[in-house]
């Protein structure tokens, strides 16, 4: 026996020989299937990854009106100017103004309010934090039932 004809005996190479083209790799059913999860999937997952920047916009007001009402304080303890750093928020002013300046008023001017207001009030809550009693609140021009990014009639108007 030679080595061809060894080889030829192999029950691995007999395997080999017998596939008849085309049995390898996908049919078209199973790559249509994998598609239509994918597709699937993509409708979940798309909507929620949208309205990541609207909360990260709203959370940022949030935080940058409770980080100056701690500056605030932190400057009355230690009876330094009553005034901060007015920051640039995206889809947000910061109010109120020290007259003729580009000072933050920390008494809050004569509202008492440290104020985010938001340029589209429909899509963002503004954030409000009263200096005098310390009571954080926001509002919104949505629906009164409607959460927005954590504002709501249902969270009394607070954040």
């Amino acid at each position: 026996m030679t080595a061809l004809q060894a080889y030829l005996q192999n029950s691995k190479t007999r395997k080999v020989l017998s596939k008849k083209p085309g049995e390898a790799g996908f049919s078209l059913i199973e790559l249509v299937v994998v598609v239509a999860v994918l597709a699937i999937l993509a409708a979940i997952a798309i909507p929620a990854f949208t309205s990541i920047n609207d909360k990260a916009k709203a959370a940022g007001a949030s935080n940058t009106i409770a980080q100056i009402a701690k500056e605030c304080a932190v400057k009355k303890a230690n009876n330094e100017t009553y005034e901060f750093n007015v920051p640039k928020l995206s889809g947000y002013t910061v109010t109120p103004l020290v007259a003729s300046s580009t000072k933050g008023d920390c008494a809050g001017g004569t509202a008492t309010e440290l104020v985010a207001t938001s340029d589209a009030t429909a899509k963002y809550p503004t954030y409000i934090y009263n200096v005098t009693t310390g009571l954080k609140s926001c509002t919104h021009a949505a629906a009164a039932a409607v959460s927005l990014h954590g504002c709501s009639a249902g969270t009394a108007g607070t954040w």
